[in-house]
């Protein structure tokens, strides 16, 4: 896996670096860097490249060409701020996003790993089956709210007042707690779905106030109620960094890495050049193992480095500024 995160040419000066290219020199000098980037790379391997939108046109076209179009993987948003301070003063649309493109060194070879991202609960979930342990048939639904006052001992209005803005983290976990046993209906799409599943939805109709069970061995088994079916909120459960949380799969927008308090992360100051840790994570676990070999020629202060390190994989750092000693060693170390 090769991450980079090349100067954006944003014809500005920082501290650790000048990022003030004319636009013909910015590309002349990337150009055979990627050319070189594209011949380390594995067969099987993926680059990440992370770019703002001043350069981001220019660059997908330079990067269609030396990996070629059919290996472009996708185009990432990642959420870098927030429309807040000074660069919400003026109008028009404040820009809160950068970009990573991901290409294969050959699609056919790619191989990544199924991630999820921790979301907030879904509201349409507010039926709860009361006597879940008893045979199908027998099963007793009650509202959400209902069940989760009868847990508390209390009202909904009283433990609204009593907890305040933590009612819902305490929801959320009663949720999480019973995911097994809380549901929402979905009319399924007749048409597109298989004779089996027409004629238990048929069938459930017949019998509108009994509970239809579709056994399925390859897949998990599916409810009716009148025609509807039951989705469990355990189907939503997914581990996210070891916590259970309620899960959807990896998307092309990555707006749930904060970038809050990234100047403390690996003790080095970096200001406007540091990108967090999570995301360089995310990357790793998306298409590494353990053990593999990843490169970032554009180290900066380290970051790449050291989430390897701490992921177990082996790493290989390029920096050509000052800062190669003064950040990516002592935040190794």
């Amino acid at each position: 896996c090769i991450y980079i995160d090349p100067p954006f040419n944003t014809e500005q000066a920082f501290e650790h670096y000048d990022d003030n290219l004319e636009h013909s020199i910015w590309l002349s000098t990337l150009y055979p860097r990627f050319e070189l980037l594209y011949e380390l790379l594995r067969l099987d391997g993926t680059i990440f490249v992370h770019i703002d939108d001043n350069q981001l046109g220019y660059l997908i076209v330079m990067l269609d060409e030396i990996f070629g179009r059919e290996n472009r993987i996708s185009i990432v948003t990642f959420k870098q701020g927030a429309p807040t301070g000074h660069k919400a003063i003026n109008p028009g649309m404040v820009t809160i996003t950068n970009y990573i493109l991901v290409y294969a060194k050959n699609k056919g070879n790619w191989k990544p790993q199924r991630l999820f991202t921790g979301r907030e609960r879904d509201n349409r979930y507010s039926t709860f089956i009361v006597n879940i342990d008893e045979e199908y048939s027998k099963w007793i639904t009650v509202t959400l709210s209902s069940a989760f006052s009868d847990f508390m001992g209390k009202p909904v209005k009283l433990l609204k007042k009593e907890y305040g803005e933590s009612y819902e983290d305490k929801l959320n976990e009663f949720v999480l707690n019973n995911s097994n046993r809380i549901i929402r209906t979905a009319r399924p799409d007749y048409e597109n779905v298989g004779n089996n599943v027409r004629e238990a939805i048929d069938f459930s109709k017949t019998q509108p106030d009994k509970v239809v069970l579709l056994k399925r061995e390859k897949y998990s088994d599916m409810y009716f109620k009148n025609g509807e079916r039951w989705l469990f909120y355990s189907d939503k459960v997914k581990e996210v960094d070891g916590v259970q949380v309620a899960g959807e799969p990896l998307t092309n927008l990555w707006d749930d890495l904060l970038s809050n308090n990234l100047h403390n992360e690996g003790a080095v100051n970096f200001p406007k050049g540091k990108k967090p840790e999570g995301l360089i994570k995310r990357v790793f676990e998306l298409v590494t193992d353990q053990s593999d070999i990843v490169l970032d020629s554009f180290l900066g202060s380290g970051t790449t480095a050291a989430v390897a390190h701490k992921m177990g994989r082996r790493y290989i750092g390029i920096e050509m500024g000052d800062h190669a000693i003064t950040h990516c060693a002592p935040r190794l170390k």
